[in-house]
């Protein structure tokens, strides 16, 4: 019977050491950084569980060493509670470090286990610096962006992130760069991906400008991006020596559900376009592919004055409400000018919809072709005649009234002539 409690003790304390040692603890942070003497530190430990089942009563126990111990009331051992199966646990701890604790790496020994058994030890360490040096330590503070409201289908959105240095000594040179950027998410390719911020003074702050283009699948969430900053600085103001460091910082992109609008389907009232052509109407057919209802979605059509078109009903309304995978149509109606060139033209059309009072733009493009050109008109040319023919006849007939009506010569006689006739006459007889 002993033998078979012996067994099963060491059976269970097998499974308990094999599933702690599974786990793995780390420095995640600590602040400030590096640690100062005589100044306390608050370190973060984060404890990794690669398995695929959960781990449950697990504690986290420290020693500090090397000039380092635990501030007065801060307990050295703390329950990290349940750790998800490949998820993780941060648990924070408050160290003091002395003033005689020399500059370089620290040791904190750590402890982690199951309850009182299955211990896993790991020699962790933190960077201590003496009292006399200065510092930089360089942080995301304020995050505004223009619009306001990021989201999908966004481009050329102009990220403001105010950089600030919350260390003691001055940053000089400091570059930042946006990088890491997850899927969906690319930097614009009309701006550069790098700001120059010149120096941060201490207890100062600076600005980075960004600008990102968001892709229309992008889930609306937090996403995580990084700030990779360059920069030098001199540890002791009075020496000539500097100190050249690049750092990571993270930076969180909050992109925003809204309701985004493709355009499905768009038919003409007719087949073939051509030049001249009247009441033409185009129906639009339009589908919310977002995650987020839009109110009051309307169409409109803008004409550019290199194409031929006019609209005799330039804007519809699709929906009072469109839900997330909803359609909705609208008609707009159009004539074609007559000398209109045959060929493809994009006609260009916002969607507007309203999201909690603000009101959201989209734009679109539909391809309209000109394929033929207006046809000549057969009694146009048969009017042409006619008018043509009743003007020469009309010609003709005023040139003749006219020789009618032409005066005779008058004839002249004079007493001096008759007299001569008369004698002419008398002397032939």
């Amino acid at each position: 019977m002993n033998k078979i409690k012996t067994t099963l003790f060491l059976v269970l304390a097998l499974i308990c050491t094999t599933s702690v040692s599974a786990l793995d603890i780390s420095v995640n942070d600590y602040d400030p950084r590096p640690a100062e003497a005589g100044k306390a530190v608050n370190v973060w430990f984060k404890i990794d569980n690669p398995s695929n089942d959960a781990e449950d009563n697990i504690f986290v126990e420290i020693i500090p060493k090397d000039g380092l111990k635990l501030t007065p009331g801060e307990p050295s051992r703390k329950s990290v509670g349940i750790i998800s199966a490949r998820g993780s646990q941060v648990v924070q701890f408050r160290l003091l470090v002395e003033d005689n604790a020399f500059k370089g790496s620290h040791v904190i020994e750590t402890r982690l286990s199951r309850g009182i058994s299955a211990e896993l030890k790991r020699d962790l360490t933190i960077e201590v610096t003496d009292k006399d040096f200065k510092n930089v330590n360089l942080e995301v503070g304020d995050i505004e962006s223009d619009p306001s409201r990021i989201k999908p289908d966004d481009e050329n959105v102009k990220l403001e992130v105010t950089i600030q240095n919350l260390g003691d000594g001055k940053a000089q040179g400091v570059k930042a760069e946006l990088i890491g950027l997850p899927e969906g998410i690319t930097l614009s390719e009309s701006y550069s991906g790098s700001s120059l911020l010149g120096n941060i003074e201490a207890d100062s702050t600076s600005q980075a400008t960004f600008y990102i283009d968001v892709d229309k699948t992008t889930q609306p969430k937090e996403h995580q991006a990084t700030i990779k900053t360059t920069y030098k600085f001199k540890p002791d103001e009075e020496e000539d020596d500097y100190e050249f460091e690049e750092v990571e910082i993270p930076l969180k992109i909050a992109v925003k559900a809204v309701p985004i609008f493709n355009i499905t389907k768009a038919e003409l009232s007719q087949e073939i376009l051509k030049a001249g052509d009247r009441d033409i109407r185009l129906r639009i057919t339009v589908q919310n592919i977002g995650e987020e209802e839009g109110e009051s979605v309307r169409i409109k059509a803008y004409g550019k004055t290199e194409q031929p078109f006019s609209f005799d009903k330039s804007s519809d309304f699709i929906a009072p409400l469109l839900e997330p995978g909803d359609e909705g149509q609208g008609t707009l109606e159009f004539k074609i000018d007559d000398e209109a060139n045959l060929q493809k033209y994009y006609l260009d059309i916002e969607l507007k919809t309203v999201v909690n009072d603000d009101v959201l733009t989209y734009a679109e493009k539909i391809p309209i072709t000109v394929s033929k050109a207006k046809p000549n008109n057969p009694w146009r040319a048969v009017s042409i005649g006619v008018v043509l023919i009743a003007a020469f006849i009309g010609w003709r007939v005023y040139r003749r009234r006219k020789a009618k009506k032409k005066p005779e010569a008058k004839k002249v006689e004079s007493s001096y002539g008759e007299s001569y006739l008369k004698k002419i006459s008398k002397g032939k007889k």
